[in-house]
This record gives structure tokens, sequence and C-alpha cells, in this order.
């Protein structure tokens, strides 16, 4: 990252900013993490004192924003279609074909 960084993205924990550099290395785009020297210093990992920025090369900025907007996108609707199917799981529907006729 030999130009100007700029922040893209601030994640809440370590595990969180783990992910994100991922992603974006994974699309060949380089990321740096950077915490707020109070929490780094003192090892606080909550609250603003825990959040991470995450960085590129200013060039690459827009490109590394749409990449995390569509993983985003994707986990949620990931999340609300397993919600759906756990709806479904609990509704207390039984297809005829599932229960056990005693007669």
């Amino acid at each position: 990252m030999a130009g100007k960084n700029e922040i893209i993205y601030w994640a809440e924990n370590e595990a969180e900013a783990v992910v994100i550099v991922a992603i974006l290395e994974e699309n060949g785009i380089p990321a740096i993490k950077l915490r707020e020297s109070y929490g780094a210093l003192n090892n606080l990992s909550f609250g603003i004192f825990g959040e991470i920025a995450i960085a590129v090369d200013e060039d690459r900025a827009e490109e590394a924003t749409a990449i995390i907007n569509r993983q985003q996108e994707s986990a949620a609707n990931s999340d609300t279609n397993q919600e759906n199917d756990e709806n479904d799981a609990s509704s207390g529907e039984i297809d005829k074909d599932d229960r056990d006729d005693p007669f």
C-alpha cells in the first residue's frame, strides 16, 4: 500500500477485523488494521476502545467498500433464509405424511 490509506470500515472486534481483512485480501486488495491508540495501549477490546479501523489504499477504497457491502448483504440474506427455515420447522404444523396415524 504505497499510496495514502483510507479507512473504509470499523470492525467491532478483532475477530470481525480479521475476517474483513481476509475477504479484502482474497479479492486482491491489501488491507491493514488500525486500532485506536488508547484501546490498543490498554488492551481494551470493547465499545469504542475495541473498534478496529480497516484501511486500504485510497485508490481501491470504493472497490473495497463494494466488496464488504456485498459480503454483508449475502450474510444478511443467509440469516433471513435460516430464520425462515427455523420458523417453518417450529410452526407446529405437521404434514399429514409426517405424522403417525394410530388407527
